[in-house]
């Protein structure tokens, strides 16, 4: 199962899908349909379940803010 890591913008998700390939961790890029206030842009990066934790530590270490994150069906 994929969660989903809220990052907000195009740009941001796509540097972070970079970053977690350069780590080992398969991630996808996601818009959200109907982006709610606070959601940025409403983009987010989709990680198996097993490997939340490590990618949102990658993600940080980096400097890549997380907003939040969804374990549902975002379509």
């Amino acid at each position: 199962m994929l969660v989903y890591i809220k990052v907000g913008s195009v740009t941001t998700a796509q540097r972070a899908a970079s970053v977690l390939h350069e780590a080992g961790v398969i991630a996808v890029i996601k818009r959200i349909e109907n982006p709610q206030s606070g959601d940025g842009c409403g983009y987010v990066i989709g990680v198996e379940e097993k490997r939340l934790l490590k990618a949102k530590n990658i993600l940080r270490g980096r400097g890549i803010k997380v907003l939040g994150e969804y374990s549902d069906d975002l379509s």
